[in-house]
């Protein structure tokens, strides 16, 4: 039979391997086989056959997937979409890490970018999440199981599957660890990384959070050109969903701004790693931002519970505390619709002693 080895194990048992031309396995039309029983070979020869037969005849085009194609295949195929390519730089590097973990998540001794697309179904995908669960938490195998979903529902646009198999697959309520920052506690901060130079950038890049509600890659990312120092605002365009927020040069974060202008105004990055590429000084990474992060938060003796994201967080609940308008929050914090500003309107104390104070003075 063609393409295929007929080996005959040490038990006197029978196996089959079908190996497809380099040029296919490479295609990713399909991949090398081994079966142990003859009637699941006998059915899936013939099928196998036809993928490399017709990639042969030009039928399906290199890259082109079938249901006897890998996961991994599929993420790649993803990886050249439009749907892909329509987003953030910073977000395609997310993506890619993430669906590269879950590529290599072991469900059922084997790697989940190893199955084969027609084995994905949903008692597959509940393995991988309750796996998923157990090797991190229910906040990052949510994420994980969210954008699966993305490249399922791709999947279903290129008819390998007739329904998403990971839309199945109910997930653990993840209740929000996010822990908001006291004035104190900022404060504290603020006061310790500015201490020292070799911790003024993170530092700064925390004060910027905290007074614009900015999330850290917006900041990570900022220019010098954005500012506008004669009207007093900065102009900064968000890569999450590309909203653009103007936002006011206020004291005392303008002094400590035009100080570091003064130190760094030479490349065009307001806070970069502060150890150069070469000759060119780049953004902090992810990791290089959590390794100074930790070392100021260690210095200034704060919870490690608080996070350099929940900086943006505590900045809009005290303006929803302070009883700011939704449409001025929104203006500063860059969120398009009051549903998604909702995670941010807790029952506080203070938010209701604010409420009932109002109400007598009306």
């Amino acid at each position: 039979m063609k393409y295929t080895r007929e080996y005959i194990n040490k038990d006197g048992k029978k196996s089959w391997t079908f190996l497809p031309p380099k040029d296919v396995r490479d295609a990713g039309v399909c991949e090398a086989q081994t079966f142990t029983d003859g009637r699941a070979f006998r059915y899936a020869y013939p099928r196998l056959l036809e993928l490399v037969e017709k990639y042969r005849k030009g039928e399906i085009r290199e890259g082109g997937l079938s249901e006897r194609s890998k996961f991994v295949h599929l993420r790649n195929h993803y990886f050249n979409s439009d749907h892909f390519k329509a987003t953030a730089p910073n977000t395609q590097v997310d993506y890619a890490r993430i669906l590269s973990a879950i590529c290599g998540v072991m469900v059922r001794g084997r790697p989940f970018g190893h199955y084969l697309i027609s084995d994905i179904n949903v008692s597959l995908c509940r393995d991988l999440y309750n796996t998923m669960v157990k090797e991190s938490s229910i906040y990052t195998a949510n994420a994980k199981a969210t954008l699966l979903s993305v490249v399922l529902n791709y999947g279903i646009g290129l008819e390998l599957f007739h329904f998403n198999p990971m839309s199945k697959v109910k997930k653990l309520k993840h209740e929000s660890k996010t822990t908001i920052w006291t004035r104190e506690e900022v404060e504290q901060f603020l006061e310790a990384g500015y201490r020292e130079f070799d911790t003024r950038n993170i530092t700064l890049l925390a004060h910027m959070c905290y007074e614009w509600a900015q999330r850290p890659k917006d900041i990570r990312l900022l220019t010098w050109d954005a500012f506008n120092w004669d009207e007093g605002f900065v102009t900064i365009t968000q890569t999450k969903r590309g909203a653009e927020v103007y936002l006011p040069l206020e004291e005392p974060l303008r002094a400590m701004l035009q100080e570091q202008h003064e130190d760094w105004g030479f490349q065009p990055l307001v806070v970069p790693h502060t150890v150069p590429s070469g000759s060119v000084y780049k953004p902090m990474t992810r990791g290089q931002t959590s390794i100074a992060f930790h070392k100021v938060r260690e210095r200034a003796g704060l919870d490690i519970h608080l996070k350099l994201g929940a900086m943006r967080a505590t900045a809009i609940t005290e303006m929803v505390e302070a009883g700011v308008d939704v449409t001025g929050i929104k203006q500063v914090s860059g969120h398009k619709t009051l549903q998604s500003l909702n995670p941010y309107v807790k029952n506080t104390r203070r938010g209701a002693a604010r409420a009932l104070t109002q109400r007598k003075n009306t």
